[in-house]
């Protein structure tokens, strides 16, 4: 048989084949049958053999994607029975499908939601939502039918850069389709101060109490493990009516335990408010996380 690779849905179908070794005696036939995604039993006719073997088989096909036709002759006294296959590839709509997040980028371990959105399609409403942690393995988060609105949403717990997939398998009518989303994940940064030896309370936010002779730290741990890389420390100090930085470190190397350690100067800080805070800064060879700061940590010095 000589089928073509692809036509187009609902259109007129014609393509030859031929039996060999005729001729063949009038009233002899062949059966067809078609396969496809609607069809569990297949579709069958029968179409006429000419006298020199040639056969045309003939349909309009309805449903899109792969049309497996198999055309078989029975035998008869002076011919064996004989059967040909061909596919083709009946066209399907494109379909709209979009994916979007409720931010682009979240905290270590936040929760995204996300939302798949379906356009119109024939018979098939069911999508599946996937995630793809960088640097890890593809996996299935959610498979559903969308809601009225053409909608599938989901959760997910960020902790890396991950890009979400989704996919649309087809239907009768309709083509496959996929779309993806990227969106970053932050790291979590542990700050801690050590050497105070109180604490007290200003304006609702907690502040650490020095005495002037400390050596105050500052500890900063950064989840997932970043050990090697930079971690940068940011001092500033409140005067008239606003904070004010006073100096950003260079950079601290990781330890193997993701942490680092620096120390603070007092000079001249007697009854004076500060703050510190630290700074995962990303390899330009890790692509897990997005480079983060963590939150402020407030201190005072008194006698």
């Amino acid at each position: 048989m000589s089928a073509p690779a692809t036509t187009v849905r609902g259109a007129a179908l014609s393509f030859g084949g031929k039996l060999g070794d005729g001729p063949y005696a009038v009233g002899r036939t062949v059966t067809v049958s078609r396969k496809d995604a609607a069809h569990s039993t297949p579709v069958t006719w029968t179409t006429p053999v000419a006298a020199d073997g040639t056969i045309t088989v003939k349909d309009a096909p309805d449903i899109g994607g792969a049309n497996t036709y198999t055309v078989t002759y029975p035998g008869d006294a002076s011919h064996q029975a004989a059967t040909a296959v061909a596919t083709v590839q009946v066209s399907r709509a494109a379909t709209a499908l979009t994916v979007t997040s409720s931010a682009p980028s979240y905290a270590y371990g936040a929760t995204a939601t996300v939302t798949a959105h379906l356009g119109t399609t024939y018979n098939g409403r069911t999508v599946s939502i996937y995630a793809t942690p960088h640097g890890g393995t593809k996996t299935l988060v959610t498979t559903g039918t969308v809601d009225a609105y053409g909608n599938l949403k989901t959760t997910y717990k960020v902790t890396r850069n991950t890009t979400f997939t989704v996919s649309f398998a087809g239907d009768y009518r309709y083509a496959p389709a996929t779309a993806t989303r990227a969106v970053n994940g932050y790291a979590k940064i542990a700050t801690s101060l050590g050497g105070y030896y109180t604490s007290t309370t200003y304006s609702g936010s907690t502040y650490r109490v020095f005495h002037k002779t400390a050596k105050p730290t500052v500890t900063a741990t950064v989840t997932p493990n970043k050990a090697g890389q930079c971690e940068r420390f940011q001092v500033q100090q409140y005067y008239s009516a606003a904070w004010h930085t006073l100096t950003t470190s260079g950079c601290y190397p990781l330890s193997s335990t993701s942490s680092a350690k620096a120390q603070l100067s007092l000079t001249n800080a007697l009854n004076q408010k500060f703050r510190v805070r630290s700074e995962y800064e990303r390899s330009t060879k890790d692509l897990s996380n997005v480079s983060t700061w963590g939150g402020w940590l407030y201190f005072v010095v008194r006698t």
